[in-house]
């Protein structure tokens, strides 16, 4: 009936467009038109994200070697939004 689904490994996220959003979708407040401002608002999304992770720590130091991982997997995609921030201004010629 059920079937087992995909080791997170093996699952394609960026292939599995069932959950992306799209422009009918209402999430509240966002943009849509405007690549930067969404990448933007993404990478303080992230930011919140760290500092809620070292918050964890602090309040349950039990877990500091945990959310020192969590904290490095965020700050490879703060890094990677980065550049593609930087990359789509240079396509706007900023």
């Amino acid at each position: 009936m059920f079937q087992k689904p995909p080791a997170p490994e093996q699952y394609d996220t960026l292939a599995d467009t069932s959950g992306y959003a799209r422009p009918t979708d209402d999430f509240g407040e966002a943009t849509f038109g405007d690549p930067i401002e969404n990448l933007e608002k993404l990478r303080q999304m992230l930011i919140d994200k760290r500092r809620y992770l070292a918050q964890d720590v602090m309040t349950y130091p039990v877990v500091f070697l945990g959310r020192a991982q969590d904290i490095a997997d965020v700050q490879s995609l703060l890094n990677s939004l980065e550049q593609a921030i930087a990359h789509e201004k240079a396509l706007r010629g900023f």
